[in-house]
């Protein structure tokens, strides 16, 4: 039994848990009565971390390795002409009222059948399909500026790339050097399989068997097992594509990933092209999602704290990202130092970029091109007006104090 002491106390955590996790990060600005003045001193060889704010991505065609690629396909025109003859027989007529003269009329009825070919060109736009989901998936991870379509089709025309794709890395390199991006989305269509799966016949003869059984959780387990099958028979087509992501600068694959995903499209044990295509891009499309966090990694939104408000020991800040980077409530910011540093032996300068322990947590107080967070641990008052702060992937979750 639990004692009053302890009964309150899960009360009370019960309570704080519940409407803890629904009040969010609020906080009034104007509260916060003074401003801290103090400027980072950003070193010369460190500047252009600020200007890459928003990488700029290319989609371009995908190789498809497939058979369902463009093709000819003959298409048989079936018709029949009918020609109809009359003629026409004089005699007597008899009828149960009248008899005279009549004339018997009869038809003759030919029928000529006939068959034609005709060539039917196809596309079934696999590519399009793979390159118009993963410019959705970008855009809305607004962390990237995606390269337009209207701008690929004007860059390759003047390179005059073929539509089997730029899957070479020289060649999507040069692309890119030639358009200005940062980033080249590119990949192949490896491979499709149909086949057909049908084991309702065997489950159907197995529900047949139990349910003469006096068992009831046999006949439920055979009628469960006739269910999942008539609702899972059907065919299959799987499809495998590669995604390669390039930078432009380096000429290098920076990332690499095979996707696969199966769709059942109905029981249909002879499909036709169309219906083959359909299923094909409704995998490679379910295939896709995963990628949002594999991308994020590169597509980095990068700002700087613009202001710094102090009431008491409490710091608060604001970021110079905001709603028109998809910044939502309890959104972290992770918080850098910038350093230069000269190598001891061959005198280059370079950047350092150093992650601190602070991180920024967003309120509700989201502009479209600012926002007002809350420190996170480290020493708020070591924050500095100019200092690089970054969007992460994750949001703020509520944890169970301890007692």
């Amino acid at each position: 039994m639990l004692n009053k002491k302890m009964k309150l106390t899960l009360v009370s955590l019960s309570s704080l848990v519940f409407f803890g996790g629904c009040t969010g990060n609020k906080i009034d600005v104007l509260s916060y009565p003074t401003k801290i003045r103090d400027k980072v001193t950003v070193p010369e060889v460190c500047k252009f971390q600020y200007k890459s704010v928003m990488p700029t991505v290319a989609v371009i065609d995908f190789t498809n390795n497939s058979t369902f690629g463009k093709a000819s396909i003959n298409k048989t025109n079936s018709y029949s002409n009918t020609r109809k003859n009359y003629s026409a027989v004089a005699g007597l007529v008899a009828t149960n009222n009248a008899f005279g003269l009549g004339v018997d009329g009869q038809k003759n009825i030919n029928k000529r059948s006939q068959n034609t070919n005709v060539k039917r060109n196809i596309d079934p736009k696999l590519s399009s399909t793979v390159t118009g989901a993963l410019e959705s998936i970008i855009s809305k991870s607004g962390g990237a500026q995606l390269f337009t379509r209207s701008e690929m089709d004007k860059i390759d025309a003047e390179l005059k790339f073929q539509d089997s794709g730029l899957i070479d890395p020289k060649s999507a390199v040069k692309f890119g050097k030639t358009s200005g991006v940062k980033f080249i989305l590119t990949g192949s269509i490896d491979n499709v399989e149909q086949n057909y799966r049908g084991n309702s016949k065997a489950a159907n003869h197995v529900h047949h068997v139990t349910a003469k059984e006096k068992n009831d959780s046999l006949k439920y387990i055979g009628a469960l097992l006739a269910l999942g099958t008539s609702l899972t028979d059907g065919m299959l087509i799987s499809s495998k594509i590669t995604i390669k992501l390039l930078d432009v600068e380096t000429g290098k694959i920076v990332f690499s990933k095979q996707l696969a995903d199966t769709v059942n499209i109905g029981k249909i044990r002879n499909p036709n092209y169309d219906q083959i295509i359909g299923g094909i891009k409704a995998a490679m499309i379910n295939s896709l999602p995963s990628l949002e966090n594999d991308l994020a990694i590169y597509f980095k939104i990068k700002g700087y704290i613009t202001q710094l408000k102090v009431k008491n020991s409490d710091v608060i800040a604001q970021v110079n990202i905001g709603s028109n980077f998809k910044v939502t409530e309890n959104q972290l910011f992770k918080v850098y130092a910038l350093e230069e540093n000269e190598d001891p032996i061959t005198g280059v300068i370079t950047c350092d970029v150093i992650e601190t322990s602070t991180q920024l947590r967003a309120t509700q107080q989201i502009r479209s091109k600012s926002t007002w967070t809350t420190v996170e641990g480290g020493n708020p008052s070591l924050l500095k007006l100019g200092q690089l702060v970054q969007k992460t992937q994750e949001k703020a979750g509520f944890e169970i104090p301890t007692f």
